[in-house]
């Protein structure tokens, strides 16, 4: 099975690649499936799949990946933190930002935001916007959540990049998830899928506190 997932994250960075006809979707959708995948195989399962999902990203993702960072642009299209609130203040509505410069981890977003539920940033952490806004999108409906973009806001290197877009009257935050940035996510979670599954949490991480 780790060969299988491998090959298919091989056929994800070829697709990315330029191939005449792939999109940012077709790729995603693959990346997205293998993380699936590599849930399923440590907890195998009917009707936890949302839970193991982002259970494996926030329990077994080395730091650098921050799954466990909290979106602070989500949290504004969400309307539960006001711009005012954040570096978008002072002059930079119309900034282009990548995750380095205005997201926090969830430690961090807890004291800056104490009026904030646990359940409300877990929501809206790198690894619930992931399985939501990625995974669910491609994988239900081949698009995306309406707040993502498949077009990086920055050529930077970066996880994440955010770039504002008129909508309604109003200014959304539209996300990027860049595609180096998940295929080495994938990579790390196929190279560490383990040989036989693993006892379910007594409490899964999106549940708890």
């Amino acid at each position: 099975m780790k060969r299988f997932l491998k090959e298919r994250l091989d056929l994800a960075q070829a697709l990315s690649n330029n191939v005449l006809g792939a999109s940012y979707a077709d790729v995603v959708l693959i990346i997205t499936a293998v993380l699936s995948a590599c849930a399923a195989i440590r907890w195998p399962g009917t009707g936890i799949d949302k839970r193991r999902f982002i259970e494996l990203l926030v329990t077994y993702s080395p730091s650098e990946f921050r799954t466990l960072w909290v979106s602070v642009p989500a949290l504004i299209n969400a309307g539960f933190i006001s711009e005012s609130d954040t570096q978008y203040a002072s002059g930079n509505s119309t900034r282009v930002f990548h995750d380095e410069e205005i997201d926090l981890s969830i430690e961090k977003a807890k004291a800056t935001y104490p009026e904030l539920s646990d359940k409300q940033l877990k929501k809206h952490c790198y690894a619930s916007l992931i399985y939501e806004w990625l995974r669910c999108g491609y994988a239900h409906e081949y698009c995306p959540h309406e707040c993502v973009t498949q077009v990086p806001a920055t050529r930077e290197k970066a996880r994440v990049s955010y770039i504002g877009r008129l909508m309604g009257g109003e200014i959304k935050r539209m996300v990027s998830f860049h595609l180096d940035y998940l295929l080495d996510l994938a990579d790390l979670h196929v190279s560490i899928l383990p040989r036989t599954s693993c006892s379910l949490p007594v409490v899964w991480w999106i549940d708890g506190g």
